[in-house]
């Protein structure tokens, strides 16, 4: 089976068409990167559960430390740009 043709040589590389599927291609291997990395941390977390050293050297520890405290950071910052879905409280008419 072969790989299906990434780029259309027929299309200038920074033609709008070419940019929208680039654009597409990279969205679809983020999702498969984050599918792959999320799997790799289960298996991290099915080690730990089961009391199997990790064998992570101390770079990866800080390394996964880091991109997980910057990614509670950005959730919680986009929490708090979010409205408010609370309803509001009645105004008193006099």
């Amino acid at each position: 089976m072969s790989e299906p043709k990434v780029f259309d040589d027929a299309q200038p590389f920074d033609s709008p068409e070419a940019i929208a599927a680039m654009n597409r291609r990279q969205a679809e291997l983020g999702k498969l990167a984050q599918e792959v990395a999320l799997h790799g941390l289960r298996e991290l977390k099915a080690k730990i559960e089961q009391n199997v050293p990790l064998n992570l050297s101390v770079g990866e520890a800080m390394d996964l430390l880091s991109v997980g405290m910057r990614m509670e950071r950005d959730a919680k910052e986009s929490e708090e740009r979010q409205p408010s879905h609370k309803p509001e409280p009645p105004k008193r008419v006099h």
